[in-house]
């Protein structure tokens, strides 16, 4: 899968057994669990407020990005060019 996002969440998926699926992102507000995420690209630092859960939760985000998901489920986020 290759999408073009505006905007990449990446946050730790707290509902994982810790060996499968660790890494939730957020890719313009769809949801997608993966294996592993390298990021090519700037970063900055986020949170938002989770109205159904009553937290806040922070995550490492991309802006303007091109995001590829390989087959075994390793991310790779990288500026759009």
């Amino acid at each position: 899968m290759q999408k073009k996002v505006q905007l990449a969440h990446i946050r730790y998926n707290t509902n994982s057994d810790g060996q499968n699926l660790c890494w939730r992102l957020v890719l313009d507000g769809e949801e997608i669990l993966v294996e592993s995420v390298q990021i090519e690209a700037p970063v900055f630092t986020s949170k938002d407020w989770i109205e159904p859960i009553g937290q806040f939760k922070h995550h490492i985000s991309v802006r303007d990005c091109a995001v590829i998901i390989g087959e075994a489920g390793d991310a790779l986020i990288r500026p759009v060019v």
